[in-house]
């Protein structure tokens, strides 16, 4: 009987340093598991600061391309007002048109076959 609880405590280490074993790699495994979620987290975080910065410059951009455009509107207004185009072409000396003779056409057709 002394061979035999011997034998069974000879055993007994073996499988509590094999669960040992386990567990050492379980905490590897669950350590580099943290760490690269970790560094993914990371960089994760970085590319969303580096494109929150992008938007905000992208929208100062159409903000003034906003303002520039009504500016540019105004101008435009401005050259095409009626005010402005009777100012230049009385510049030209031009004759004002009075009274608009139409010849009567005797054919109607244009253009026959």
């Amino acid at each position: 009987m002394t061979k035999s609880a011997r034998h069974f405590n000879h055993q007994a280490p073996m499988t509590h340093q094999r669960s040992r074993l386990n567990l050492k790699f379980l905490n590897i495994f669950l350590f580099a598991s943290l760490a690269v979620l970790g560094v993914m987290y990371l960089i994760n975080i970085s590319d969303l600061t580096v494109q929150g910065f992008a938007l905000r410059d992208l929208k100062s951009q159409v903000s003034d391309l906003a303002s520039e455009k009504m500016a540019n509107e105004e101008v435009v207004n401005a050259a095409q007002s009626y005010y402005s185009l009777n100012t230049r072409a009385a510049g030209l000396d031009m004759v004002a048109i009075s009274d608009i003779v139409y010849l009567p056409g005797n054919n109607l057709t244009v253009a026959k076959k």
